[in-house]
């Protein structure tokens, strides 16, 4: 060959490169084989892998059901006005009679109040009318699969296999949500591993079959994440005119000084303190929110959810009245327009807690600093018109 040859050669080479080599998406099957490896160095034995994994297949239909979650979807007051329902108050003051001597023993143990654990198990299966019936192990390979979350739901696959191994399951007694939780009060896996409890003493952890072992660990998983014993999760409060909003974080004393006064006419407590909350902004209804609520979002991490459970645990309980005036009518931000935003007001130097579009105690803190600056009412609320100024800066 010769060098005028090569050097034509070379110069078509570097016009028209070969085309990038783009590594094909794995078979479900090949995917869930990788991931041995990483359930081997978490304890999971290869009996275990092989038994679950046996002709599994992906369940393409609940990937519709990722971009449907109701926290979100609806306005805050739809969310609660469908859940708190007569009928859901009802049904938990009869659990509560029924379960009287079981509540009282796990409220001793623990330390939870037996109506926040009936409200979520009211919220979360309806008292055990469903539980789901979903192949657990499928639904987590699935969601894992599509790269859903993630690695989170692969590290749930893993747990899961975690849970199957240690509680001696088939597969086919494994079934909940198409999410991947579990039992009467809807434990991911790895919750399980951490928070499920023998509470019967037959010497299982049955969040299937039995009700005190269910309500019992949902009692172990909120004392695990900070719940104040005697403790309210909040109150819905009347607000004074002028009232200064950038000051959120007061005692319960404090609040008391400043004219606030709990909507119902009871009274707010000598000790504590709390934020508050506007969940639908300044336009709606107003809360004093403890720590507890804060507990309570880590079961599920919605302001929706947490309000939802707190006030139905209230109405079981008649300790509380229905909420009283009306929500601000909004459209909610989506996913991707929290995490835009944060990031945004990140760039801007604003001390954001995280970037993953979750909107916390912390996060509201941030956003009334930055609706104090830009000359809007310091509700700390993510709304439609906090995004389009931090859009416009």
């Amino acid at each position: 060959m010769t060098l005028w040859i090569c050097l034509t050669l070379a110069v078509i080479v570097m016009l028209f490169p070969a085309p990038l080599q783009v590594q094909a998406k794995p078979s479900f099957r090949n995917f869930v084989d990788s991931l041995y490896p990483d359930a081997a160095a978490a304890g999971v034995e290869w009996e275990t892998f092989e038994a679950a994994t046996a002709g599994l297949q992906p369940n393409n239909k609940i990937i519709k059901f990722t971009k449907s979650q109701p926290e979100f979807k609806r306005s805050i007051g739809q969310y609660v006005e469908k859940r708190v329902t007569a009928a859901r108050i009802q049904s938990g003051q009869a659990m509560a009679k029924k379960y009287a001597r079981t509540l009282s023993a796990i409220e001793k143990k623990y330390g939870v109040d037996r109506y926040v654990l009936l409200a979520i198990w009211g919220m979360e299966t309806n008292y055990g009318g469903y539980i789901g019936n979903s192949d657990t192990l499928r639904s987590l390979a699935t969601l894992a699969y599509v790269g859903y979350r993630g690695d989170y739901f692969q590290k749930e696959f893993i747990n899961a296999l975690l849970v199957l191994q240690q509680e001696k399951l088939s597969r086919k007694h494994m079934r909940g949500s198409w999410a991947g939780a579990v039992g009467h009060t809807q434990f991911m896996p790895s919750s399980f591993l951490k928070y499920a409890v023998d509470h019967n003493g037959d010497g299982k952890r049955d969040l299937w079959g039995s009700k005190p072992d269910a309500l019992a660990s949902a009692a172990n998983y909120l004392k695990g994440n900070g719940w104040k014993t005697g403790a309210r999760w909040g109150y819905q409060v009347n607000l004074p005119k002028g009232l200064d909003l950038t000051k959120a974080d007061d005692t319960y004393r404090n609040w008391v000084k400043r004219g606030v006064v709990r909507m119902d006419g009871g009274n707010l407590p000598d000790r504590g303190s709390a934020t508050l909350l506007f969940p639908s902004g300044i336009e709606g209804l107003a809360f004093l929110a403890t720590n507890n609520f804060m507990v309570l979002k880590s079961y599920n991490f919605s302001d929706a959810y947490a309000l939802s459970v707190g006030h139905l645990a209230d109405r079981i309980a008649n300790r509380a009245s229905p909420l009283a005036g009306n929500w601000n009518v909004e459209k909610p931000l989506n996913k991707a327009e929290r995490i835009d935003m944060q990031k945004r007001m990140q760039a801007a130097g604003y001390p954001v807690p995280r970037t993953d579009g979750r909107v916390g105690l912390e996060m509201r803190a941030v956003i009334r600093d930055y609706q104090a600056r830009n000359n809007m009412t310091p509700d700390g609320h993510a709304d439609q018109a906090v995004y389009k100024s931090v859009k416009s800066k």
